[in-house]
């Protein structure tokens, strides 16, 4: 079976967030979000992106009093109520579970072990650190595992 970045990234920043000190659910959450963040943003010039990212901001303010920006700071997402807030929407466990849901045991073992297994490899100043974290864990091994 073929295999996309999406799930790798969602498992990655999963296991980014565990080994950060988040609680499993709420790491399960913050993978969901940032593969979600990461895919929006993809086809974007840098340009549009920084534009689109401050216009979608004053979007969410107009409308959500309740977001912090503090609970979530390390990877640049936003929290509402404790769990991370992307495109208007919250994201769960749940969320990754379902997404989870598509692969067999199988696939989703490997994934998630693969994810793993970076994630323990990678010194904590470069989890701590989004462009750190995207050029020296993300991008290098991006394209491995790309069939299960």
């Amino acid at each position: 079976m073929k295999i996309n970045r999406f799930p790798k990234m969602a498992a990655l920043q999963r296991f980014r967030a565990e080994k950060l000190g988040f609680d499993g659910n709420v790491a399960k959450a913050v993978g969901m979000a940032e593969a979600t963040k990461y895919a929006i943003f993809k086809n974007l010039s840098y340009r549009k992106r920084v534009e689109s990212e401050k216009e979608h901001v004053k979007k969410i303010y107009l409308g959500k009093k309740n977001l912090d920006e503090e609970t979530f700071r390390i990877f640049k997402l936003q929290a509402l109520d404790g769990l991370p807030f992307v495109g208007n929407k919250v994201y769960t466990a749940e969320d990754y579970d379902r997404y989870f849901s598509r692969y067999d045991e199988k696939v989703r073992a490997a994934i998630e072990k693969w994810a793993e297994n970076l994630i323990k490899n990678c010194d904590n100043v470069v989890l701590e650190n989004e462009t750190k974290f995207f050029n020296l864990c993300w991008k290098p091994h991006r394209d491995e595992l790309s069939e299960v």
